[in-house]
């Protein structure tokens, strides 16, 4: 029963801590989607030390030994508790502003939760190490089967039961309870299981001796390695990238990171359950419908509601996965090389982690990797039925003629869809390019971060000063910015505005001379293609300066060493992808805004979004802040154009009086439904359309 219980409790921690503690830190590095990928390699990386540790236990032949050392590192783990991170000022002190924000979050990470995390990844291995020890008769692959079903079920409860309804704080708290019930428990099996493997050593040595002898004369097993490792860590390349697909647009909201976690491991469990629930043929007939399904999706994917991208993604990862993942059930070896099985697994999934944070961010300039791994699941399940049937058979022959065919077809796809590319770069951050465009014969260049236009320019001489888009004349933000600048050209005064998020630097093209524009732009990347491939910044009247970082990160840094903005207006533009990072519209976010602002300064944020309705957001801001909420929704004047909505908060009466705001200004229904979000609960599936 204990063997049970404690697989149980240790998979459901492991994943439960997941969602919880990438939450968490996402804040600090931008908000965007970018986070849990890093994440998800800080955790398959804590999954190989898991298991390589587990499989270099098992080879310890003192059972007492093992159980020593196990209970030391336990005991240790218990006093790092709880978990989390305490404050900005914590993370500040942790973290390296000069390092890549990928080796920042798995410093942040490994400093938070390592230890506990590390002890929950050996747990799997091990206790199904010493459940064949006791029962040396019986497969313990139901076990691994169980854990994922623990695991499945953590990733489910986090955003319907845990993150609606339990503050951050509350979150680390309770699982670090059940963290010391897990260890408990574990001292209990350990004690419980001692006398029951001396007792059975001696058949346990003879069994092992048996086995070894027919693993080094069998020549099968040679390339039977190599085929975990391969379809392991596809297994994981298609996780991330499809996570990736289908948040770049989409707010990274932690029920989409979930969703493909839950369907990797269904897979995992439906495989290992029971080799009847995998019928190779209808799975792969199935993968056959959803790869030209997935080619297809990674140039027009954006094109569809949240609701089609997620349901299409979703089936594409799951038939992918069951391939996978069936046919290393298929492939799984006798209950003594199970260490050294699991071994095998979690090295995959720290490779295609690797793969995609590392490998593809530096080599691709867009997100290659996801089709590349549907064509590579081809290759390598022709592969693992040749080396089956020892001969080229009809299945094997099929899958790599469709290998061939996907290449070809992703090959011409993908040069229709970069020949408008003036320039393109791939970071942490994401994707971002600059393409030429021509609507209503007239030239456009455009700043795309992901498939969401971030600014443009027009590139007919006599237009380039004009702000087009979402920031074009008679919006919300050009009638803040012209009014502010009238009001204070009266009081013979310059205008001194922030602005969190830069994209083009459309805006600085109101800039008046005298004016002080000061942009906190997060990705450098967004930065490099303003500055040489748009020409707002160069030709603005204003006085511009561009701060490096996360907006709020920066404000919060030049409060500290008592360097307000003494602002007239704060500007809060900070896309990540199609979304506003949830940590720039917390209350906490606004008291340091107002912080930095004059008496009668005006916050104005865009709220333009394809899946979220931030109104009710901006209604409960506009209600702590005790302010009044200025909405302004702009209908685009051609089909080739953007509706923009856009959002002010001030008790600036000159400015709510004038004559413009009350001609622009768009009524709206009050909501008695408003949303309030804080940096320790923020629920964002609650402002989704």
């Amino acid at each position: 029963m204990f063997f049970f219980i404690v697989i149980f409790l240790g998979a459901f921690l492991l994943f439960q801590v997941q969602p919880l503690i990438a939450k968490v830190i996402l804040p600090y590095f931008g908000g965007g989607a970018a986070v849990w990928t890093a994440c998800l390699l800080f955790f398959q990386a804590f999954l190989l030390f898991g298991y390589l540790y587990a499989h270099l236990l098992a080879k310890i032949g003192d059972f007492t030994k093992q159980a020593l050392v196990h209970v030391v590192l336990l005991l240790v783990s218990l006093w790092l508790l709880p978990i989390g991170i305490s404050s900005l000022e914590t993370v500040s002190q942790i973290i390296n502003t000069e390092n890549v924000p990928l080796l920042n979050v798995l410093v942040l990470l490994t400093t938070s939760i390592g230890l506990p995390y590390f002890m929950l990844s050996s747990t799997g291995p091990l206790v199904q190490y010493w459940f064949s020890l006791v029962n040396h008769n019986k497969l313990p692959y139901k076990l691994y089967s169980l854990s994922n079903l623990a695991s499945l079920i953590a990733l489910l409860s986090f955003p319907f039961l845990i993150e609606p309804f339990f503050t951050g704080e509350q979150q680390s708290f309770y699982w670090s309870v059940m963290y010391f019930v897990y260890a408990l428990v574990m001292l209990v099996l350990l004690v419980q299981i001692k006398p029951l493997i001396q007792t059975n050593k001696a058949k346990i040595n003879a069994q092992i001796s048996n086995e070894d002898k027919q693993i080094t004369t069998n020549k099968y097993t040679q390339w039977v390695p190599l085929l975990w490792l391969g379809f392991s860590t596809l297994g994981v390349v298609l996780l991330v990238s499809t996570t990736n697909a289908m948040t770049q647009n989409v707010p990274p909201v932690p029920f989409l990171w979930i969703l493909p976690l839950c369907l990797y491991l269904l897979s995992f469990i439906i495989s290992f359950h029971s080799p009847k629930w995998y019928v190779r043929w209808y799975w792969f007939a199935l993968f056959i419908l959803t790869a030209f399904i997935a080619l297809f999706m990674f140039f027009i994917g954006s094109q569809f509601d949240i609701t089609s991208q997620v349901v299409i993604y979703s089936s594409i990862l799951f038939s992918a996965c069951m391939l996978c993942h069936g046919e290393l059930a298929r492939l799984k070896p006798e209950v003594f090389k199970l260490t050294f099985y699991y071994l095998i697994l979690a090295f995959g999934g720290f490779l295609g982690s690797v793969l995609v944070a590392f490998v593809a961010q530096n080599v691709f300039s867009q997100f290659l990797e996801f089709p590349l791994a549907i064509v590579s699941v081809f290759i390598l399940f022709s592969c693992a039925v040749f080396n089956e049937k020892k001969h080229l058979d009809r299945l094997s022959v099929i899958s790599f003629s469709l290998a061939i065919l996907c290449s070809v077809t992703l090959w011409q796809l993908n040069q229709l869809y970069v020949k408008t590319d003036v320039h393109s770069h791939r970071n942490f951050y994401g994707i971002l390019s600059v393409k030429d465009v021509e609507v209503n014969d007239n030239k456009e260049r455009r700043l795309i971060d992901g498939t969401t236009s971030h600014g443009t320019q027009s590139l007919v001489s006599e237009m380039a000063n004009v702000p087009m888009s979402y920031y074009r004349k008679n919006t919300g933000i050009a009638i803040a910015l012209e009014q502010l600048s009238a009001i204070n050209k009266r009081n013979q005064q310059s205008l001194n505005v922030g602005f969190i998020g830069l994209g083009a630097g459309t805006l600085a093209a109101y800039g008046k001379t005298g004016d002080k524009y000061r942009f906190y732009e997060l990705n450098p990347a967004v930065i490099d293609a303003a500055s040489h491939y748009f020409s707002y910044l160069t030709d603005s009247k204003a006085d511009i300066e561009i701060v490096i970082g996360d907006g709020r990160v920066s404000l919060s840094k030049e409060l500290s060493a008592n360097m307000t903005g003494n602002f007239d207006l704060l500007v809060i533009d900070a896309f990540s992808g199609d979304s506003i990072p949830q940590h720039l519209l917390t209350t906490e976010a606004m008291k340091l805004y107002w912080q930095h602002l004059k008496d009668d300064g005006v916050i104005a944020v865009h709220i333009s979004n394809t899946h979220l309705n931030l109104l009710p957001l901006m209604q409960g801001i506009a209600k702590t802040s005790i302010k009044e909420l200025v909405y302004f929704k702009t209908k685009a004047a051609s089909k080739d154009g953007h509706d923009t909505q856009w959002v002010w908060l001030t008790n600036n009466n000159n400015l709510l009086e004038n004559i413009t705001t009350k001609t622009y200004r768009t009524k709206f229904a009050n909501n008695n439904n408003i949303v309030v979000w804080s940096d320790d609960f923020s629920h964002l599936l609650s402002v989704l359309k």
